[in-house]
């Protein structure tokens, strides 16, 4: 997929809803999640895992949740047969590849959605999707054990191309 589609989808307005929106929770998750395991010298592993615990004390959730999270990030990084994109920590909107891992997660918390194994392999580029779909469903269950629930409207449809560039924001339905 080129850069241009990969490019930010923006989580329109993110700052009005961080604090205990959970599907800016879970990108969040998603992306501290994997920076923690691609730490570099310029982006060590405690800055995205402390970003990640703070968003979940704001937010009223347990601190164990993040094991989760750090759970969630490496079974995609074991499963996926593409390079999986994450921006950096601090970036207020959500790229596609973290949309689809919010999508993966809203698709586990309501069984009847279609959109699980298309959206794990957009993320993955593999069929063999066991461990993230196992994990996923993990992060769908802690967050729904704790009242969180995440929008099944606010999913990133993958199309039979590819994954067509849909907008995740709290104030608005899916928009191309």
């Amino acid at each position: 997929m080129p850069p241009s589609r990969r490019a930010l989808i923006g989580m329109q307005s993110c700052e009005q809803s961080r604090e205990g929106h959970p599907e800016w929770l879970v990108g969040l998750g998603f992306r501290c999640s994997l920076s923690c395991l691609r730490a570099t010298a310029n982006a060590p592993a405690g800055e995205a895992c402390a970003v990640l615990s703070d968003a979940l004390a704001k937010a009223g959730l347990p601190e164990a949740i993040l094991d989760t999270f750090l759970s969630w990030g490496l079974a995609v990084e074991c499963d996926a047969a593409k390079p999986v994109t994450v921006l950096p920590v601090a970036s207020a909107g959500f790229c596609l590849d973290e949309c689809l891992a919010v999508s993966l997660v809203a698709a586990s918390q309501h069984p009847r959605c279609p959109a699980l194994s298309a959206c794990a392999l957009a993320l993955l580029g593999s069929s063999d999707g066991a461990r993230t779909l196992a994990a996923s469903a993990e992060v769908a269950s802690v967050l729904a054990a704790a009242g969180r629930w995440l929008d099944p409207d606010r999913l990133v449809q993958p199309s039979e191309g590819g994954p067509s560039l849909l907008v995740i924001a709290p104030s608005s339905r899916l928009v191309h």
